[in-house]
């Protein structure tokens, strides 16, 4: 008998409808993965988190300074079961360690291929940690402070 294949369930966050868009249909394309909805308002995004419980919530970085930081932070101390994946870092991110110590569990820096944004979600849902090399020696810059 076939094992059944894990389903990995997701929201996205991002504040650009057509990315999202975009987004969601690669990832739905994949065999073995839901994504329940695609949102930028903290509110929607607390609530949907709440009231689907999805393992993963990817959520896209699209400047420093905006309220992703207090978003992963209340979204890991109300569901700390889900997982949370911040992509569109570049290289010289600068708060890598804020968002490690806020609950981000994986790292997808901006311009990687669909390729490496899977394998982080799966990794992830595995319970791995991700940070590409291309953020280390920020990391470490910003724990010698």
């Amino acid at each position: 008998m076939a094992q059944a294949t894990k389903r990995i369930s997701i929201v996205l966050v991002d504040d650009d409808l057509a990315a999202a868009e975009g987004v969601v249909a690669l990832i739905q394309a994949q065999p073995g993965y839901h994504v329940f909805a695609a949102a930028a308002e903290i509110d929607t995004v607390l609530r949907t988190v709440r009231d689907n419980k999805p393992e993963l919530v990817i959520l896209n970085l699209r400047q420093e300074g905006d309220d992703s930081l207090a978003l992963v932070g209340a979204l890991h101390g109300e569901t700390p079961e889900t997982r949370i994946i911040l992509m569109g870092l570049e290289s010289s991110q600068t708060d890598v360690a804020s968002y490690v110590r806020a609950g981000v569990s994986g790292f997808v820096i901006a311009g990687a291929s669909f390729e490496v944004f899977l394998h982080t979600i799966q990794s992830v849902s595995n319970g791995i940690r991700v940070l590409p090399a291309g953020l280390t020696p920020s990391l470490f810059r910003q724990l010698k402070k």
